[in-house]
């Protein structure tokens, strides 16, 4: 477990640095993109392609490791309502059908990684780039997935359950 919790973090620093340079690179096109509508009167039109596939991993990504420290919305009014044993097994249950979803998701990307031999319209980029942010955020979910319900489990609950 403890090789699997340090490789983890290798990865959530890996995705924390995707994700700041993301969102700083997002934010520079978009604003210079309105500078340049606004002074030039022209605008930039390879950011709208750049930002769309962009935000998919800036999405994709925050979700993982939200998921990572149960940062994402979900329905606790089971889980309230169950003993410590009943928890586990509701956790364990979330994890299983959460990781198909995401293994799905990554699937189905790469499965459009494999089909789509378009360019994008106006930087010929291959459609692919834009299609394995998808793949790579499935598994960033499936990763981060696993690792909240081994954390969940391994919890000592013994102060709880003694109030």
């Amino acid at each position: 477990m403890k090789v699997y919790k340090k490789f983890m973090d290798i990865v959530t620093a890996i995705e924390n640095i995707v994700l700041i340079l993301s969102l700083v690179l997002v934010t520079a096109l978009t604003f210079g993109n309105v500078v340049a509508r606004k002074i030039f009167h022209h605008s930039w039109g390879f950011t709208e392609e750049i930002v769309i596939a962009v935000f998919v991993l800036i999405s994709l990504l925050a979700a993982g490791v939200a998921a990572r420290t149960e940062g994402l919305v979900n329905l606790a009014l089971l889980p309230d309502n169950v003993g410590i044993r009943g928890k586990k097994i509701l956790k364990v249950i979330s994890t299983i059908i959460c990781t198909a979803y995401s293994f799905i998701l990554a699937w189905q990307g790469w499965g459009r990684m494999q089909v789509e031999s378009m360019l994008s319209p106006i930087l010929h980029i291959p459609k692919t780039v834009f299609w394995s942010f998808v793949v790579i955020g499935g598994i960033s979910l499936a990763l981060h997935f696993v690792e909240n319900c081994i954390d969940f489990c391994m919890q000592d609950f013994t102060e709880e359950e003694g109030e």
